[in-house]
């Protein structure tokens, strides 16, 4: 009596293993014969494949064996044996061999195991480059200036002027000029932050702050649509501000002063545990006479609203950008290598890549793009040339080294291309995928869904994986919970497998039916599928078929 197991054979990585265990009856065996065993495999076309062999002899037989066993009580028996798959092997059938005593022992054509399982060939090796990408967006910035109040005025005057420091009309010109200069800015909107002197009650000047925005922000408003800034007509054009008493800025103002007592008014100003109606009475009642100078000399420059337009440099569109094809020098930076990020001609990719690439080069992401075009192109001499030179300037970097470890995969250098899929992991990448696959090329299917799990992707190689790995209802669900519109013939394959095995009829006829009808290669793959053997009679398997 035997066994075999797996029954069929299956192909795990590069090979097919075969382990036979056995039972020999007692008495079946003479205590000093030598019995030779050696299966072989004998191909569709009559080819033989030579399996290992093994010796057995009785207890008192006295040559070199790998087993003995005791003639009156027979034993167990375990044999294995790992050879390479090839591609005849698909429906190959295992025989017994044996000799006796140098003899050979007649054995009827008896067949221990027929077909190799070959569902791990149908991992798929997905090279996905890694980019760079951008964040292709507006720039904000700003235009400022300081505007000022008299004191307990909330309303803006465009001509108060006080002293040599105090001018808004300087102010005003000096905030048109530079709006000027660049017409094209787009304005988004009016931040102002107002502030009183720390010069009466909290309220009262938190009132005068909010009222000096709102009152500069409608001044504002009109002088910007004065100046052909459309934009503040937009319902969107809004104001935000921000209110406070400016301590800081008078305790700034009084450390640049010459006032004599402004060390210690400054400590009062630091003094924590009072309020700030507490503090401007302390300094009021102790320091009359420098309070009452920097009444005069400091807190009319307190009085003032920081007002801040907001707007982004001009901003080309994605349909804008695709009229600057071969006038790349009217482009910034940014809008030419968006320009080659967005384009689908690879013609026009490239040829923005290289103009970024002559004119930065110093970065290495315009490289790595142009060596991620190359791969897909199959152009790999020139995708190394390109990582190669990214590499010098970025060395370690993780997109480069997994795109170096894509060239490596497709030049066929695998032990390369993991290792370096490795590295990009170290260097914080995410190769969790490309790593699966060689999980499953190497036969570790476990360690595959682990890696793909890692990956956050779904796709046909992690349904298989997780079919390979013994769930096969995992691989169903998984390919259930694809876009349909996403799946190939190899998906409904895949899950006519994955009903086999469930020994489910009807999810292996109607997706096997599928598959067939979008390939009709498939007809004659499935008649050779160890995967369908129990069906290979079944006659809505053979309807599927058709």
């Amino acid at each position: 009596m035997y066994s075999v197991t797996p029954d069929p054979l299956e192909m795990r990585g590069d090979s097919v293993s075969v382990v036979i265990s056995g039972t020999v009856p007692p008495k079946s065996i003479k205590a000093k014969s030598v019995v030779t065993f050696q299966p072989y495999l004998k191909t569709a076309e009559g080819k033989e494949i030579a399996l290992k062999s093994i010796t057995i002899k009785g207890n008192k037989a006295t040559v070199d064996a790998d087993a003995t066993l005791d003639a009156k009580l027979g034993g167990k028996l375990s044999y294995s044996d790992k050879i390479p798959y090839t591609a005849d092997m698909k429906r190959v059938k295992l025989f017994p061999r044996f000799t006796y005593n140098g003899n050979n022992i007649p054995v009827s054509d008896t067949i221990m195991v027929e077909g190799t399982i070959t569902t791990a060939s149908l991992v798929q090796f997905k090279d996905e480059v890694y980019m760079m990408g951008d964040n292709y967006k507006p720039e904000l910035t700003s235009k400022s200036v300081s505007i000022y109040f008299p004191m307990d005025v909330a309303k803006f005057n465009p001509a108060f002027k006080q002293g040599k420091l105090v001018d808004n009309k300087k102010q005003i010109a000096e905030l048109k000029n530079t709006l000027k200069k660049d017409p094209n800015w787009i304005i988004k909107g009016i931040s102002i932050n107002a502030t009183a002197s720390p010069d009466g009650e909290l309220d009262r000047n938190n009132n005068l702050s909010k009222g000096r925005s709102e009152s500069t922000f409608a001044f504002f408003k009109k002088e910007l649509k004065k100046l052909g800034f459309s934009q503040a007509n937009d319902s969107n054009f809004a104001m935000g501000y921000m209110l406070a008493e400016d301590w800081a800025g008078f305790a700034t103002e009084l450390s640049n002063s010459n006032l004599a007592d402004k060390d210690a008014m400054i400590a009062v100003i630091n003094d924590k545990s009072l309020s700030d109606d507490e503090r401007e009475a302390k300094l009021r009642a102790d320091y009359q006479a420098s309070w009452k100078k920097a009444t005069e000399t400091i807190l009319p420059k307190l009085r003032r609203s920081e007002l801040v337009v907001l707007g982004s440099k001009p901003f080309k569109t994605e349909a804008d950008l695709m009229n600057f094809y071969g006038k790349y020098d009217q482009l910034s930076n940014d809008e030419l290598y968006h320009l080659a990020i967005i384009s689908s001609d690879e013609t026009k990719k490239e040829e923005a890549l290289v103009a970024y690439n002559s004119r930065n080069a110093s970065e290495w992401k315009g490289l790595n793009e142009l060596a991620a075009l190359k791969i897909k192109q199959g152009k790999l001499a020139d995708a190394g040339q390109l990582l190669n030179s990214a590499a010098a300037i970025s060395p370690k970097n993780g997109k480069v080294l997994a795109n170096q470890g894509a060239v490596a995969r497709a030049n066929g250098d695998l032990a390369a291309a993991e290792r370096l899929y490795n590295e990009a992991l170290s260097a914080g990448e995410n190769t969790y995928y490309n790593l699966g696959v060689f999980a499953v090329k190497k036969g570790n299917y476990a360690l595959a869904v682990s890696l793909f799990q890692k990956s956050n992707k779904t796709d046909f190689n992690t349904a298989l994986a997780s079919l390979l790995n013994g769930d096969a209802n995992g691989a169903k669900v998984a390919i259930d919970n694809m876009n349909p519109d996403n799946l190939s013939w190899e998906h409904y394959y895949l899950r006519a497998i994955a009903g086999a095995r469930m020994n489910n009829q009807d999810v292996l006829t109607t997706n096997l039916a599928r598959a067939v009808s979008m390939n009709g290669k498939v007809r004659n793959m499935a008649k050779d599928d160890m995967e369908f053997f129990r069906f290979f009679k079944n006659p809505l398997f053979e309807a599927a078929i058709r």
